[in-house]
């Protein structure tokens, strides 16, 4: 007897912490919440809020060059001028970049290029996304927009997973971030 009292209780509490679960507020009539990757944020998600995880000026994932696979960690937005026209310029980078280089970072990569911090650089406009890895300067673009792209209050944010068959393999990137655009 004492060992089914041990067994309901048991169920009771895992059915108990299974319904207490609740989703991000919303205002909206309930709703059962979504099943989430650790990868990708929902789409259900109030429209203040952030990439799981994620606060403001934080990226989150790999790339790969050849081989070697580097960890990011920073991200960083602004507007800037790409091949002829204004472009959304995101930088994803291993290392932070000083605050007092922000802004010529984003307008011409001195650091990036200079190899002396290594990352992601991705111009985007309303046609197209572009994106160098830096240090090797492979560059690809596409009409494909990032996953659950995103810009609400001066904020971007994003996911990237490309498994580099276009390359065969030498360069894939996996990342999802969320950068203040610098004004």
């Amino acid at each position: 007897m004492k060992r089914l009292f041990v067994y309901a209780f048991c169920f009771a509490v895992v059915v108990a912490c299974s319904l207490g679960r609740k989703a991000p507020s919303t205002n909206q009539s309930a709703q059962t919440e979504p099943t989430r990757s650790p990868v990708a944020p929902a789409n259900t998600q109030p429209a203040s809020a952030q990439p799981r995880e994620l606060s403001v000026g934080q990226a989150s994932g790999t790339y790969t060059v050849k081989g070697e696979t580097l960890e990011l960690k920073y991200a960083y937005a602004g507007r800037a001028e790409r091949f002829g026209s204004e472009s959304l310029v995101i930088l994803l980078t291993e290392k932070p970049i000083p605050p007092d280089s922000v802004a010529e970072e984003i307008k011409s990569t001195p650091l990036l290029e200079g190899e002396k911090i290594r990352g992601l650089e991705y111009a985007i406009d309303e046609n197209s996304m572009w994106v160098r890895y830096h240090p090797s300067q492979y560059q690809e673009s596409s009409s494909n927009k990032l996953k659950e792209y995103k810009i609400e209050n001066d904020i971007v944010s994003g996911v990237d997973d490309n498994d580099g068959s276009f390359s065969d393999g030498k360069y894939s990137r996996k990342v999802k971030f969320v950068a203040a655009i610098l004004k």
